[in-house]
């Protein structure tokens, strides 16, 4: 994710780059989305809860950067800036739910370090 962001944010982004970029990031997306609807559907609710808020935060966050990588395509720069700082939000907001998520499942082990 990061370097994806990193790469559209270039003023001369390396199309190939980013796609492959990408590429790697909607297999690891794809990855993280089957193990939390795992979790979602058989885990304690406190962590399934927060479980759905990687996905939402991770599939709002995807949405930005696919858009991003659409506009850098067809050459269109109008909404870069306006993205860069919508995707910087999403990123937080996913960074969030991904540690109350490790906070929620640590909880629900026993582990509280």
């Amino acid at each position: 994710m990061d370097a994806v962001l990193d790469a559209l944010r270039s003023e001369q982004p390396d199309l190939p780059d980013i796609d492959e970029k990408i590429g790697r990031f909607i297999t690891l997306a794809r990855e993280v989305h089957r193990a939390c609807e795992i979790v979602i559907l058989e885990g304690p609710a406190p962590v399934a809860e927060v479980a759905e808020r990687v996905t939402v935060a991770s599939s709002d966050l995807s949405h930005v950067m696919r858009r991003m990588a659409e506009n850098a395509h067809a050459g269109n720069a109008t909404r870069k800036a306006e993205d860069i700082a919508l995707a910087a939000e999403r990123e937080r907001t996913l960074y969030k739910a991904v540690k109350d998520f490790r906070l929620a499942a640590r909880s629900t082990i026993g582990k509280t370090n």
